[in-house]
């Protein structure tokens, strides 16, 4: 999910034409490994300065056009890359420490058995490498509204050998409601809700969620819905236990200037310390 602004261009998604290929899972993970060329143009990206700005997205969009979609490993979980304009594929193809210092901070917190919390899951940056992280006894409920992506996940963490990922295909907000979901012209991945009597997903309380997926605690919890943390989250922070308030939170950023308002005036009511910030998440810690 995402804030709409005037500088973005959004469009109503569209089932047909906005969901992934109809064949994209045909074949199992490993029948579209990356060609020779491929490989060298993968090994030069990720280690030298074209992993950096605009050379990174040019050179995923030179190896994608050699032959896509493309299956590759990322922090030792697997992924299918389908080449559709999604920046998140673009990290894990090019960047091996693509967003390495939040994914290691709730990891930390998620080892022997914890339990982590993906809102805005996408196609697994967070998810997969947070349930390697917690093992077979640990869990993590990934949450999306938009259904390309859930099921791009799904498909990721069984070729990942994760049976530990519960995939929730939900807006989240303040309320129980329908409402439908406008798409970012730039990414595939990034949506936006508005309310509809008859909207095509459904939206409901993080706290309503993880009822329903029987969690019962929280160790590291990663929100990245570009614009809705305040109605996501801080409803949830208000009325939840204190065995449900995550130890370690990775949110994005409002901006250059810090985090969303209500985020801020919850976390320090709480007693939550700003570890961090990176370019463009915070790193909240409870202890």
């Amino acid at each position: 999910m995402s804030s709409q602004s005037s500088k973005t261009q959004w469009r109503a998604l569209s089932q047909t034409r906005d969901m992934g290929s109809a064949t994209l899972f045909d074949q199992p993970w490993g029948a579209h490994e990356p060609g020779a060329l491929q490989r060298a143009l993968i090994a030069l990206t990720q280690n030298t300065v074209l992993q950096r700005g605009a050379a990174r997205a040019m050179m995923a969009r030179r190896i994608l056009s050699l032959g896509r979609p493309l299956d590759i490993r990322f922090r030792g979980c697997a992924y299918r890359i389908e080449g559709r304009n999604n920046l998140i594929e673009t990290g894990l193809l090019t960047r091996p420490s693509y967003n390495a210092q939040e994914i290691e901070f709730l990891s930390e917190a998620v080892r022997d058995g914890g339990v982590a919390v993906d809102i805005g899951c996408n196609i697994g940056l967070y998810a997969l490498p947070l349930a390697q992280a917690a093992g077979p006894g640990g869990q993590v409920v990934a949450i999306d509204a938009n259904a390309d992506m859930i099921a791009r996940l799904e498909f990721n963490a069984q070729a990942s050998d994760l049976g530990n990922v519960h995939a929730v295909h939900r807006a989240v907000g303040g309320e129980t409601a329908r409402v439908d979901l406008q798409i970012r012209q730039d990414d595939v991945a990034i949506v936006s809700v508005a309310a509809s009597d008859d909207g095509r997903v459904q939206m409901q309380p993080l706290l309503d969620i993880l009822a329903q997926a029987d969690v019962t605690r929280i160790d590291a919890l990663k929100i990245d819905i570009e614009g809705h943390e305040d109605a996501a989250l801080v409803p949830f922070l208000q009325q939840s236990s204190a065995d449900l308030r995550p130890t370690r939170i990775v949110i994005e950023r409002m901006g250059p200037d810090g985090d969303y308002p209500g985020c801020v005036a919850e976390f320090a009511r709480l007693g939550y310390r700003l570890v961090g910030r990176t370019r463009n998440n915070s790193l909240y810690a409870l202890d």
